[in-house]
């Protein structure tokens, strides 16, 4: 498997990064250490080498993942199945729907459905914005993390394997040793197209012109990185 090449790294603003979303302009990095979405100008840190916040939104709850959908920011929280649309600039919640389907990892939104990653379930949920019901559901490793939606497919990234123990509501290792990896999936057949290895499971994944940026939560940084 080819693994992604680092191109660059960076101290976050929080402990906890994890879901990333890309608005044209901005990075947003929500951090469930803080319980805050930080805004950040990725152009100004590659020039630099420091990643720093220039606003940021208080979000109580325990943040998972993040998504753009033109105008607001999508966001998931984490164990209470949760998604909620906030508008950046007055910090309003404009939409906020109980999920269900266990513990919400990462978000993406592809023009018309808001995708969510069940992570207990090993799902991907396509979600109607205007309803919050799930209209379509794709196969997923378990314990998914990040996603995002770029050039017509989803890209997530992933524990190459996990399972889930409901009673004691933990993952555990299938292979040894572990691995992690970030997919290529078709959204309208489910399908792997392709899959690049990585060292850690981002739990926040956004394109931003030809990089991938990825959130590694246990370090609390920030990677830059590319397709080989």
């Amino acid at each position: 498997m080819t693994q992604l090449t680092i191109v660059q790294e960076f101290k976050t603003p929080g402990r906890g990064p994890s879901g990333l979303a890309w608005d044209g302009t901005h990075l947003w990095n929500a951090d469930f250490s803080r319980a805050r979405i930080f805004r950040l100008d990725v152009r100004q840190a590659e020039a630099s080498g420091i990643l720093a916040p220039d606003d940021e939104l208080l979000c109580p709850g325990t943040l998972s993942g993040l998504a753009w959908d033109g105008q607001g920011l999508w966001q998931a929280l984490h164990n209470d199945g949760v998604v909620r649309r906030l508008n950046p600039t007055t910090h309003d919640i404009d939409m906020d729907y109980a999920i269900g389907h266990g513990w919400l990892a990462g978000l993406a939104w592809d023009g018309r459905l808001l995708w969510a990653v069940a992570q207990q379930q090993g799902q991907l949920l396509g979600i109607d914005p205007q309803s919050g019901n799930v209209q379509r559901t794709l196969s997923a490793p378990v314990a998914g993390g990040g996603l995002d939606f770029h050039a017509g497919h989803l890209w997530l990234g992933f524990p190459d394997r996990m399972t889930y123990d409901s009673d004691s509501e933990s993952f555990d290792w299938a292979n040894d040793p572990p691995a992690f990896a970030l997919a290529q999936i078709d959204p309208a057949t489910g399908q792997e197209v392709a899959r690049y290895g990585l060292d850690f499971l981002p739990m926040g994944v956004a394109w931003v012109g030809a990089d991938i940026w990825l959130s590694h939560a246990r370090h609390g940084k920030l990677l830059r990185a590319r397709l080989p």
